[in-house]
């Protein structure tokens, strides 16, 4: 008979019997990967909700190397008005110091791009486009399919993010769910599909203005879970 002592003892134990939301693995060592990476979240949001979900060390290290990226690029983008200074923008700082940081300074550089605005030229930087910046993006989307119980293991094949450049026409709006980390901070909605073509629909925002969408394709063989119902993932997730 084993005793479990401690609720984060309790929690690797069912951490190991779940499936990695990424690959569906329980072979790996897993962990709680975060759905948003952490270095997003600002000083001044300590309540603020941190979506996890299991992780196996194999996924996380495919990804591993390019969250601090996405945290840079992010954070310039962050306010079109002024720069952050918060605890975000000063853990990027900390991090242009270490020994890889020259290396994440020219990453960062090479995205920039210059553009003739009518007010000059100006420095612009385009996340969708940034391999790893959609890597991350790819991984939101999969990761809050597998939270709302629509799928585990979706391929990322199966996954296109890019820029939200237009509305979603008004017929079409009350499809949508919506759910909100924080105001001005984490907002998403998802509409489920289900079709020949497409599985589902993502929305997700950061900051006030910075939107993308993700458009996970359908697929003749279902990913594990992908047959249960939105508010069956949801309970699943809640009673663990």
């Amino acid at each position: 008979m084993v005793t479990i002592r401690g609720g984060g003892e309790l929690l690797l134990v069912l951490l190991k019997k779940r499936p990695c939301a990424y690959c569906g693995t329980v072979s790996i060592p897993h962990t709680k990967g975060h759905v948003i990476p952490q270095a997003l979240y600002p000083v001044s949001l300590p309540q603020a909700r941190r979506i996890t979900v299991p992780e196996c060390t194999d996924c996380k290290a495919l990804w591993e190397d390019a969250e601090p990226h996405f945290r840079n690029i992010m954070i310039a983008i962050w306010d079109p008005d002024q720069i952050v200074k918060d605890n975000r923008y000063l853990s990027m700082q900390r991090s242009l110091l270490q020994c890889d940081g020259p290396r994440r300074l020219q990453d960062f550089l090479d995205r920039l791009v210059s553009v003739d605005t009518h007010t000059g030229k100006r420095q612009m930087l385009y996340p969708a486009k940034d391999p790893w910046c959609n890597l991350i993006l790819r991984r939101i989307v999969r990761s809050l399919c597998h939270f709302h119980g629509f799928g585990t293991a979706i391929a990322d094949s199966r996954v296109r993010c890019d820029v939200m450049l237009w509305s979603v026409p008004e017929a079409f709006q009350p499809e949508f769910t919506w759910h909100e980390i924080a105001p001005g901070f984490f907002r998403y909605g998802y509409a489920r599909v289900g079709d020949d073509c497409l599985h589902s629909f993502w929305l997700i925002r950061f900051s006030q203005h910075i939107e993308f969408f993700g458009a996970i394709e359908a697929a003749a063989t279902r990913a594990i879970g992908e047959q249960l119902s939105p508010s069956m993932g949801a309970e699943a997730h809640r009673k663990r």
